[in-house]
């Protein structure tokens, strides 16, 4: 009995492998999680159905693994909304690294025992530990490099955890290991010996996989985290745009108002030949204008908060900052991939610029949107090739970073391209966004 249990636990593991692959490269067809629960119980029963028949039946392996393989294909097209294609390609390489993976431990675990790998093959112990630690392996290899963990959580989540959570994986794999010379010749019996061992397997197996899954959740927490604190900036931005945006009326409906009195007092200082305190007076209220001038204004709230909030950092620090935007109106691109994208670039320009000479001290960012693509560039003033790998020093340095990750999978999600050029003392991005429907 027990070494049933290990085998549906292998296929669980397996089924697992499967779901959260293609959770993670495609996209989702149905939003309740309900389906992908009963998509991974459908395949854990076509595999465990599978190997039923294989080993126990001695059926025909090849017609039976083949028929194992399209049916569960069919179920990954059901949960899975995309072209046939692109699932086909992914399952196959998927099953690829599964297979890889298994070679790789199989040919550890034979040199290990001095076994060949045909043992491996048989109703042994051997067998189910090359089976457990493969599937394991695999699982693991999926949340680390291939998951939403590898591209947010491994970086922003605490590095003791992961320490913790790998030091834990490898001494219970171990554990296995290591109980093996004392039980290697055990078949599939229900002796007292082979429970033992069975139970020993499956207990350090289970640990394992609640260890990585509870470390899967971790990291689509950190994630979610990192997300939210963007968009708490972005809100925080917009509120300080709106209220700038409310000075400047105020200022505007001043100037109007007492426009008269200006006009009255411009007209005393010609009459008397005040020339000095006419250019003061003067100066005075065309900074007033200018300050509403410099307000930048577009459809989206959430992109003119960020780039006023960049313009006056830059400002800060006695930068010559130009940004000219065109007509961006219509845009169908998210706006917070935007402010990602702007703020990111603009961040690293100024980072650069302020290395440099105050009198050469320069960003000019144009945006426009030419047929059906959003094209973003930014140019900065720079020593040599001091900003080209596009980091940061700032303090918000996590939330920086997600952003500086999040650049390439933005452009590839809008099927666009990002050019990076150092031509002498000035630095260049150029990004392209398809600014249209996609499929």
């Amino acid at each position: 009995m027990i070494w049933y249990l290990i085998e549906l636990f292998v296929d669980i593991v397996e089924a697992l492998i499967i779901i959260k692959f293609c959770s993670s490269v495609y996209k989702k067809r149905y939003n309740s999680i309900i389906a992908y629960y009963v998509g991974g119980f459908s395949i854990t029963a076509i595999i465990f159905i599978f190997n039923y028949f294989s080993y126990d039946l001695d059926c025909t392996f090849r017609g039976s693994f083949l028929g194992m393989i399209i049916i569960m294909f069919v179920v990954v097209l059901a949960l899975y909304d995309e072209k046939i294609m692109k699932l086909l390609l992914g399952y196959i390489g998927l099953l690829i690294l599964i297979v890889a993976i298994e070679g790789i431990i199989l040919s550890l675990l034979s040199f290990i025992f001095g076994e060949s790998p045909a043992v491996f093959a048989k109703s042994n112990i051997l067998r189910v530990l090359g089976m457990v630690v493969s599937k394991l392996i695999t699982f693991l290899v999926i949340v680390l490099f291939i998951s939403d963990g590898e591209r947010f959580g491994l970086r922003f989540l605490k590095k003791s955890l992961l320490i913790e959570i790998i030091t834990l994986f490898i001494i219970n794999l171990g554990i296995m290991i290591s109980i093996v010379p004392m039980y290697r010749n055990l078949m599939y019996e229900n002796n007292e010996d082979s429970i033992v061992a069975g139970f020993v397997i499956l207990g350090l197996g289970i640990v394992n996989i609640v260890s990585l899954l509870i470390y899967d959740k971790l990291l689509a927490q950190s994630k979610k985290d990192l997300e939210l604190q963007l968009k708490i900036q972005q809100y925080e931005m917009q509120s300080k745009y709106f209220d700038e945006i409310n000075n400047a009326t105020l200022k505007l409906k001043s100037l109007r108002h007492d426009m008269s009195n200006h006009l009255g007092n411009i007209k005393g200082l010609l009459r008397y030949k005040e020339y000095t305190k006419l250019e003061e007076y003067l100066n005075k209220l065309l900074s007033q204008i200018d300050e509403v001038d410099k307000i930048i204004i577009t459809k989206y709230p959430a992109i003119s908060a960020l780039l006023n909030r960049k313009y006056a950092r830059a400002g800060n620090n006695n930068i010559n900052c130009v940004m000219n935007i065109g007509s961006v109106d219509n845009l169908t691109i998210d706006t917070v991939d935007i402010c990602i994208i702007l703020g990111n670039l603009i961040d690293n320009a100024i980072e650069a610029t302020v290395k440099v000479d105050e009198n050469n001290r320069y960003i000019k960012l144009d945006i426009n949107n030419v047929n059906n693509y959003l094209v973003i560039d930014c140019v900065n003033s720079t020593i040599g090739s001091e900003n080209i790998s596009l980091d940061t020093t700032k303090e918000d340095k996590e939330i920086h970073g997600i952003g500086l990750m999040n650049i390439n999978q933005i452009v590839e999600k809008y099927y666009g391209n990002m050019e990076i050029m150092c031509i002498k003392d000035y630095f260049s991005v150029n990004i392209m966004l398809y600014n249209g429907e996609l499929n």
